[in-house]
């Protein structure tokens, strides 16, 4: 296994090449995590390496309850939206028929994608942000706003401040892990944490509520549902690649079609592996090491604006080492 350890201002980034579960642990053994654990992942569609390789997440999951409590939380999403015609938006909310509908969309979809095996395998509990807000399990608006306010300017859409569930409240002194996939959106860490915000709980979905016309309103909503875990949780990132590294998106030459209708190739057994203590930080090394420039991405931009930029070192650290997207022999 190979690592490599940067420090910048406090802000550690450790990148790792890692091509099995001994390894993987090593990896997690350099970090500094105290349980207990939330881990979010990224489950936006079953498109070949766009979602939380389920081998990976079991290498996690079953490394972290060896330390403490692990909680995985995800929310419905155009996963389930995709498979569900019949249910188009506008659609603020679900209706008990809607809700079944999603919940089977999902059981599909942790099935076919292996991810189910692994939940029912490991013995983690599963909290869906969306199951939660509408069983009224969630903090009171007052205290989460109250914090978030007491931090950061408060958030544009006041109902974020309705959506954290009282069981990650409980875990709050333990390692929120944003566990990121490496993938052509170049969506990362920061925007991974777009997904905690609920679907069709009174508000449509995520792209008619918090998008906005011509994603005008999507950095600004990104950023919120930052702030409010960043206030409450020690959150890290870590960003893989391990079995699976997408690229080439847009290209219509490329191997692979999306639900979503875009064509993009796959670099396969890389074995990346990333981490930081500040995922905004992570976000921005990563574009810059793609030769992507971070301050071109808006919600980078935005986000930096709140949380703090990134150091020129790291940009000049990133810009030395080799580009990933760059396949070799």
């Amino acid at each position: 296994m190979h690592l490599h350890e940067f420090t910048f201002d406090e802000k550690n980034i450790v990148i790792g090449e890692v091509h099995n579960q001994e390894e993987f642990c090593k990896f997690l053994d350099s970090l500094v995590l105290r349980a207990p654990f939330i881990v979010k992942p990224n489950w936006i569609c079953k498109d070949y390496g766009h979602f939380t390789d389920p081998q990976v997440l079991d290498w996690m999951l079953r490394y972290l309850s060896e330390q403490g409590e692990v909680v995985l939380v995800e929310s419905y999403s155009a996963r389930n939206m995709m498979k569900i015609p019949e249910l188009k938006s506008p659609l603020p909310i679900f209706s008990s028929k809607d809700l079944e509908l999603v919940r089977k969309s999902e059981e599909i979809f942790l099935k076919e994608t292996g991810i189910k095996e692994v939940i029912e395998e490991t013995g983690i509990e599963y909290v869906n942000i969306t199951e939660e807000v509408f069983a009224k399990r969630t903090v009171p608006r007052e205290t989460v706003q109250n914090i978030v306010e007491s931090k950061y300017p408060p958030v544009f859409r006041k109902e974020l401040y309705d959506f954290l569930p009282k069981k990650l409240y409980t875990l709050r002194s333990g390692t929120f892990i944003n566990l990121a996939k490496f993938k052509v959106f170049f969506s990362m860490c920061t925007k991974n944490m777009f997904g905690m915000i609920p679907e069709h709980v009174g508000y449509d979905s995520r792209y008619e509520a918090y998008h906005g016309k011509k994603d005008a309103d999507l950095s600004r909503n990104i950023v919120d549902i930052n702030k409010i875990y960043n206030s409450f949780f020690n959150v890290i990132g870590i960003v893989e690649a391990i079995n699976s590294l997408t690229h080439n998106s847009g290209n219509p030459t490329a191997k692979i079609k999306t639900g979503f209708g875009y064509r993009y190739d796959v670099l396969e057994q890389k074995g990346g592996i990333y981490y930081s203590n500040d995922p905004l930080w992570l976000d921005a090394f990563i574009h810059q090491q793609c030769e992507r420039d971070p301050t071109e991405t808006e919600h980078l931009i935005e986000a930096a604006k709140v949380f703090g930029s990134w150091s020129p070192q790291l940009i000049q650290t990133a810009k030395n080492l080799l580009n990933p997207l760059i396949e070799t022999s």
